[in-house]
C-alpha cells in the first residue's frame, strides 16, 4: 500500500507541474464518452494485525460519461486474484459518480465522488459476495483523445469483516490506474 501512496503522490506532483507548465491550453471540443483498461489493486487490512490481511492484484475494464467538464459516472469491472492465495479470486464492478474538474476538456483532471460496489470472491470450495456503498477520489490528465487516471476508493469494510478470520478493525481500500480514450 505504501508503494500505491507513493506512486500517487509522485503521479499528482508531476500531473501539477505538467498544467503549471503548459503555456497554452489548445481548444479541443468536448468528449464526453470514455472508455479504458488498466491495473486494480485491491486490499482489505486489520488495523491491529497486517498478517490478516488480504490483497489481490489484476485488471480493470472502465467505461464513463462526462455530462460536462464538473461531473462523470464511471463503471468499472474488475478481476483480481489473491496475492497469496492464488486459488481465491475476486470479481466484480463498482459504479461511481464523480464531481471535479477535467472530464470533458484537456488538462488536469481532479475529482471526488461517492458510489457503490459488489464484489465476488470466489475459491476452490465455496464463494462469498460482498456489495455496500464506496467512497473515492482521483487525479489524472485529459490530452484530448486519450485520459490517464488514478482512482483511489475506500469500501464499507464492514461488509468484509465476516469473512475475515482475524478480529479487529478493518480498512478495504481500492486503488486502479487507468488509460482511457475519450470520444
Amino acid at each position: 500500500m505504501k508503494k500505491i501512496f507513493q506512486g500517487t503522490l509522485f503521479l499528482s506532483t508531476l500531473l501539477l507541474a505538467a498544467q503549471i507548465n503548459a503555456s497554452e491550453v489548445e481548444s479541443v471540443p468536448e468528449t464526453h464518452w470514455s472508455v479504458g483498461v488498466g491495473s486494480y489493486v485491491f486490499s482489505v487490512a486489520n488495523e491491529s494485525n497486517s498478517s490478516a490481511d488480504l490483497d489481490f492484484s489484476g485488471f480493470n475494464l472502465a467505461a464513463g460519461y462526462a455530462f460536462n467538464n464538473h461531473f462523470q459516472v464511471r463503471a468499472t469491472y474488475f478481476s483480481l486474484e489473491n496475492d497469496d492465495y492464488s486459488a481465491l479470486e475476486s470479481k466484480g464492478f463498482d459504479m461511481m459518480a464523480y464531481g471535479g474538474v477535467g472530464f470533458s476538456e484537456k488538462g488536469f483532471r481532479g475529482y471526488g465522488g461517492a458510489g457503490f460496489f459488489s464484489d465476488k470472491w470466489d475459491s476452490r470450495s465455496n464463494s462469498e459476495s460482498f456489495s455496500g456503498i464506496q467512497l473515492g477520489g482521483g487525479l489524472g490528465y485529459n490530452w484530448g483523445p486519450a485520459a490517464l487516471d488514478f482512482v483511489l476508493t475506500l469500501r464499507q469494510a464492514d461488509k468484509y469483516e465476516d469473512f475475515m478470520y482475524e478480529s479487529g478493525t478493518y480498512f478495504a481500500m481500492s486503488g486502479n490506474l487507468t488509460i482511457s480514450y475519450l470520444f
